[in-house]
C-alpha cells in the first residue's frame, strides 16, 4: 500500500509539472487555456499530452496493483481445502513448513534418532530418515490433499478428546505432528489399552493408528537421496574405536574436538569405577545444541572426513566421533534441529547455532 501511495504521488507531482509547463508555453503565446471549449492550435497539444499523461499513469497505477497482489499472494502461501464433511482445512504451501512429521523411540531400550521418521512439507517434498542418509520423495498437490483430508475428515484427528495415548512405562512410541489451520498439533501413539480405558478412548487409539498407516501408505512414489547446501558437525567423545584401523589426527583451526563435544554434550565426569564414562549423548541421548557449519568449515572438514559422512579422530590422546548430518528445510529458519532420542516421549529439539565455539573453563 504504502508503495502504491507513493507511485501515486510521483504521477501526481509529474502531471503538476507538465501542466504547469503547458501553462507557462500558453502564456509565452499569448494563448488560453481551456477545460471545456477548444479556442486555439494550442489545445489540441495540451490534450493529446494530457490523454498521453493519464494513460501512462494508469498503467503505473495497474502494475502497482499487479506487484501488490503477487507480494501479497507469495508472502501468505496458504491453501485452503474444503473436506467432503464440509470443514476447511488450510496449510501452508511453502517449502520450508513442515504439515506432517513422525518420529519413533522416547522409550527406555529405544534408539536414537538423527533425523526423523517423516517430513512433509507443504510444496509435497517428503524426506523419510532416521539416519543419516535420509530419502527425498514427492506428493503431487492432489495426493496431498487427500492424505490430509483422510487425517481430518475420516479420522477426525483434530477432533480427538485426549492426544496420549500411551500407557505402559518405558516402551517407545510414535510422536505425531500435524501442522494444520495456523496450529500444531502433537500425539503420542504408543502401547494402550492394557488398563481400563473407555470405549470413546479406544476407538480414538484406533483412528490414530488408522491414520499413521495411511501416512506411511501414502508415500509410495519415487524417492532418491536428500542432500543439502548446509549441514550441523556433532563430535562426542568415544570410549570403543576400531583400533584395528589408523584413526587420524584432528587438524583444524577454528575449534577442537574437545572444545565442541563440551559445548554440545556436555562435559564428561569422571568415571570412578571404569575407563569408560560415556554419558550416552549423541548414542542415545540428543545433544543440548547442535553447530552449524560455515561453507568453509563445510569444505575443510569434508576434505579431513574424505568425503564421509563420519569417522573417528585422535586429539590430546582421546578418541573422538565425527558426523555431519545434512539440514533438513525448516530447520535453519527455525534455528530448531528435529531428533528423537530415548526417554524423551515428549519432544523438544535441539537448538541450532551458528558462530565461535566456546572455549570450555575445564581442561581434557
Amino acid at each position: 500500500m504504502n508503495t502504491m501511495v507513493g507511485q501515486l504521488k510521483s504521477i501526481s507531482e509529474t502531471i503538476n509539472g507538465l501542466f504547469e509547463s503547458e501553462r507557462n508555453n500558453a502564456c509565452h503565446l499569448n494563448l488560453v487555456f481551456s477545460w471545456g471549449v477548444a479556442t486555439d492550435r494550442g489545445h489540441h497539444k495540451v490534450r493529446y499530452r494530457f490523454l498521453l499523461i493519464m494513460f501512462c499513469a494508469l498503467m503505473i497505477l495497474f502494475t502497482a496493483c499487479d506487484s501488490s497482489a503477487n507480494t501479497s499472494s507469495t508472502n501468505n502461501a496458504k491453501q485452503t481445502l474444503s473436506t467432503s464433511s464440509g470443514s476447511t482445512i488450510t496449510y501452508s504451501t511453502r517449502p520450508q513448513d513442515v504439515l506432517i512429521r513422525t518420529f519413533f523411540g522416547g522409550g527406555k531400550l529405544g534408539t536414537f534418532e538423527m533425523s526423523p521418521e517423516i517430513s512433509i512439507y507443504g510444496n509435497g517434498i517428503y524426506i523419510l530418515g532416521p539416519g543419516l542418509q535420509m530419502q527425498q520423495g514427492r506428493l503431487q498437490a492432489d495426493a496431498l490433499q487427500q492424505l490430509l483430508n483422510k487425517l481430518v475428515d475420516t479420522y477426525a484427528l483434530l477432533k480427538l478428546n485426549k492426544q496420549q495415548f500411551y500407557d505402559i512405562p518405558d516402551q517407545n512410541a510414535t510422536v505425531l505432528q500435524l501442522m494444520l489451520n495456523g496450529k500444531e498439533y502433537t500425539y503420542l501413539y504408543g502401547p494402550f489399552g492394557n488398563l481400563q480405558e473407555s470405549a470413546q478412548d479406544i476407538n480414538e487409539y484406533q483412528r490414530l493408528g488408522k491414520a499413521l498407516t495411511s501416512i506411511t501408505e501414502a508415500l509410495v512414489g519415487p524417492t532418491h537421496m536428500y542432500t543439502s547446501q548446509e549441514m550441523v558437525l556433532f563430535v562426542h567423545q568415544t570410549f570403543s574405536p576400531d583400533l584395528s584401523h589408523s584413526i587420524p589426527y584432528w587438524y583444524f583451526q577454528d575449534f577442537t574436538l574437545f572444545q565442541l563435544s563440551t559445548y554440545e554434550c556436555g562435559p564428561i565426569p569422571p568415571d570412578l569405577t571404569g575407563p569408560n564414562a560415556d554419558t550416552g549423548c549423541l548414542t542415545y541421548t540428543v545433544p543440548h545444541t547442535a553447530l552449524m557449519l560455515n561453507t568453509q568449515q563445510l569444505q575443510e572438514i569434508k576434505a579431513l572426513l574424505h568425503g564421509q559422512e563420519q569417522g573417528v579422530f585422535l586429539e590430546n590422546g582421546l578418541y573422538y566421533s565425527v558426523i555431519l548430518r545434512p539440514l533438513l528445510p525448516d530447520e535453519p529458519e527455525q534455528k530448531m534441529l528435529a531428533m528423537f532420542g530415548i526417554q524423551e516421549l515428549s519432544y523438544a529439539g535441539v537448538s541450532l547455532v551458528e558462530g565461535p565455539v566456546p572455549i570450555p573453563t575445564s581442561t581434557p
